[in-house]
């Protein structure tokens, strides 16, 4: 994972407010199974692999999917 990449996820991750964190969620261009992953992950704290099983992805689709994520959302932090 990149550093710009791990910036990011630490940035996510330092979002006291949830509620902050699901607003923006909502107004980000996300498909719907990707803001359902990222709250899955950030917001109740769930496994990615838990997450690709409950979503049924295999784990290694949802690493590429945080990662293609978090590339599209990092300027909105």
């Amino acid at each position: 994972m990149s550093s710009k990449h791990i910036e990011t996820k630490h940035k996510i991750k330092n979002i006291n407010n949830k509620l902050i964190f699901n607003e923006m969620l909502e107004n980000s261009m996300l498909s719907e199974i990707e803001k359902k992953m990222m709250r899955m992950y950030y917001v109740e704290n769930k496994t990615m692999d838990y997450i690709a099983d409950e979503l049924g992805y295999s784990p290694q689709g949802i690493l590429k999917m945080h990662k293609r994520i978090l590339k599209r959302i990092g300027s909105l932090l």
